[in-house]
């Protein structure tokens, strides 16, 4: 009759210094006794009685950390259990949705990775969905403890299926104590589940109690009782406290020294209005440290914070609101809330996964700066402890001035020398609140200041907010500069539209194409493209590198007319009727004149075109000219092409002109 609940296995790896507290089923009203032992040795000793029902806790201190393997024997009268290879060491909670439960398998660099790591000694507990033979949509209301799991080692090839980020994560740890001469093993408990929110992972009596979380729930339809429960079919598995009950609940009497999150995408189709994620982020922690906590007072969730993907319409900023949840909550309690900002990482594809770029398959080095926080906040490796956050700002003239917290070594852009110019992803807003794209001027460490060279007044800006956009490149140190708005708080939903034909830099951006069986698809998609057979590609020789910019868009092509155009898409509207002109530095040896071509739809479904000039104005640095194309006057509608066709005197075989410092005029 005496059993132990599956967590409780050979193999295991449990927290060093710390209390385990083993959990099961015997006769009800028994006596046991436990022993954690060694070479035969017993060095820790407890004891407990199971109560009515025969369910026992019966709680060991535990050794410090080392590769020495242990056994642990549980006796009940006559009956006993014995677990064997048992070491202690540093286990860590890797939890949330899909992007945690991205597998070793879909990264590319996964063989090399699961070799390098043969010999480290990390271990990781894998807790299955359910017991066998369950009926798939049907979900327990309360706690299951009896969910199967396996403790796996590092020795083979058994954690291909296990959390890519988190086997990153731990690669990283178990590789630093062995450079320090520490002899620690590492290991996590994978218990991630794809496509689901984070209410899931909070236990029922909490959100019960819980006023905010009632309100939420009765309005959407999901309250919590049995009544109402596995009534949604395939929903099923969204209901609140499902995970908690299925994945957290089987692993309760472990302890840990923290918990790495990545969670989120669930929440933005309706954050912006729900406003609740912070909140619930601190009742899944709060209840993280009560049953799991080796040291409440060193017990950090680190959180990565949620990339771009398609969470809305067009300028949308759903995932904004979740970023500034994870950030606001580490801001107020740093000692509790660690952030990973990602949108510097490229979204790599993984050949056998779809849906990028919310999975971006780049897991290794989210996993790694998941560890370089670990270190530098619970391990005491000297670095950077968190990304910068906006800590306050005011307006001076024309100018938002911008102060920082935790920068490191100072900002930069791109992560270098650069201390001036555009950024991508930061936009400006004056009083009507439509945010365009904004420059930038870094004045001390800690300190810049954000402008639009032809907006008098501004009131708020954005940095890194847009659901669709990635790249991000302003930089504190080591780390990107977490996302911020200063309007977040305000009501309703911020707009943007990125525009990215603006910034020369930028050369490809997503795109996101629903078929007509309704299949989503998402690709780059080239920004500048080009007409008349010309040929259109960045270029780095003729960059005003004195204004910040990387390069500038070179045309070229056998034949006048030269040309190119830039086009709307879903997630990147060109509304022109909202500026008064564009202006651009145009370079070419001799002469040259141009014309944009504005094409949009009526409401009749006709295609018009609307033909406006360039207009050569005063000069620009170096060999560039300053050009400006007005428009005054266009219809309120939706640009779908803005055609650059040029005109240039010019003796050589091969003409071209460069583009750089596009300007749109409010």
């Amino acid at each position: 009759m005496l059993t132990l609940y599956p967590v409780f296995s050979d193999h295991a790896l449990f927290q060093a210094s710390s209390v385990l507290t083993l959990r099961g089923k015997t006769n009800p009203c028994s006596a046991l006794s436990a022993a954690i032992m060694k070479n035969d040795t017993a060095v820790m000793y407890g004891s407990a009685v199971s109560d009515q029902n025969g369910d026992f806790a019966l709680s060991l201190s535990t050794p410090p950390a080392s590769f020495d393997c242990y056994t642990i024997t549980v006796t009940c009268g006559e009956e006993q259990v014995i677990l064997t290879d048992i070491q202690f060491g540093e286990l860590w909670i890797a939890t949330g949705q899909s992007n945690m439960e991205m597998s070793n398998y879909h990264q590319p660099e996964c063989h090399a990775l699961l070799e390098e790591m043969k010999g480290s000694g990390v271990r990781v507990y894998s807790l299955q969905y359910q017991k066998e033979g369950a009926e798939p949509n049907a979900f327990s209301i309360t706690p299951e403890d009896d969910i199967p799991g396996t403790w796996l080692n590092a020795n083979t090839d058994d954690l291909i299926g296990v959390s890519a980020c988190a086997t990153a994560f731990t690669k990283d740890i178990a590789a630093y104590f062995r450079e320090i001469g520490k002899k620690i093993p590492v290991g996590f408990l994978n218990v991630s589940w794809g496509g689901t929110p984070i209410y899931g992972w909070i236990p029922m009596d909490t959100l019960r109690a819980d006023a905010r979380a009632m309100q939420l729930f009765e309005k959407h339809g999901r309250l919590p009782f049995e009544e109402k429960f596995n009534s949604y079919g395939d929903g099923n598995f969204q209901q609140p406290a499902v995970m908690y009950n299925r994945k957290i609940a089987p692993v309760r009497g472990l302890k840990a020294r923290g918990v790495l999150w990545y969670q989120g995408e669930n929440e933005c189709g309706i954050e912006w209005n729900e406003r609740i994620y912070a909140h619930f982020l601190r009742l899944l922690y709060g209840n993280f440290v009560r049953e799991f906590a080796s040291d409440i007072f060193s017990f950090p969730m680190i959180s990565v914070l949620i990339y771009p993907w398609v969470y809305g319409q067009s300028g949308e900023t759903m995932r904004g609101y979740v970023n500034a949840a994870f950030v606001k909550t580490a801001r107020e309690e740093p000692e509790h809330f660690i952030i990973c900002p990602i949108d510097d990482l490229p979204p790599v594809w993984a050949a056998n996964l779809e849906n990028h770029p919310i999975h971006p398959a780049h897991k290794y080095r989210v996993g790694s700066r998941m560890a370089q926080l670990a270190l530098s906040n619970v391990y005491g490796k000297a670095g950077q402890r968190a990304p910068a956050t906006l800590d306050r700002y005011e307006i001076s003239d024309n100018r938002l001035i911008l102060h920082f917290s935790d920068v490191g070594s100072g900002l930069s852009i791109h992560g270098g020398q650069v201390c001036a110019g555009p950024v991508d992803g930061l936009f400006i807003a004056g009083e009507n609140g439509h945010y365009m794209p904004a420059e930038c001027k870094i004045l001390s460490p800690n300190t810049m200041e954000v402008y639009h060279p032809y907006l008098s007044r501004p009131v708020h800006c954005a940095y890194d907010i847009s659901s669709f956009a990635c790249g991000a490149n302003l930089f504190a140190g080591t780390l990107p500069v977490a996302p911020f708005a200063t309007a977040i708080e305000e009501p309703g939903m911020l707009k943007i539209e990125a525009l990215p034909f603006l910034n020369p830099d930028i050369t490809r951006v997503w795109e996101a194409h629903i078929d007509a069986a309704g299949r989503l698809d998402v690709y780059y998609h080239p920004v500048w493209k080009p007409l008349f057979d010309c040929e259109v590609c960045q270029d780095d020789a003729f960059a005003e590198r004195v204004c910040g910019m990387e390069h500038s868009i070179r045309i070229s092509g056998s034949q006048n007319p030269i040309g190119a155009f830039v086009s709307s898409s879903e997630y990147h509207s060109i509304e022109l009727y909202k500026y008064t002109a564009l202006e651009m530095d145009i370079f070419h040896r001799g002469n040259v004149s141009g014309y944009l071509e504005l094409c949009y739809t009526e409401e009749n479904g006709v295609s018009t075109t609307v033909k406006r000039h360039m207009t050569a104005i005063d000069g620009a640095p170096y060999t560039f000219r300053r050009y400006t194309v007005d428009f005054t006057g266009l219809p309120e509608k939706r640009i779908e092409t803005v055609k650059f066709i040029f005109h240039v005197d010019d003796a050589q075989n091969m003409t071209y002109i460069n583009i750089a410092k596009l300007i749109l005029k409010p």
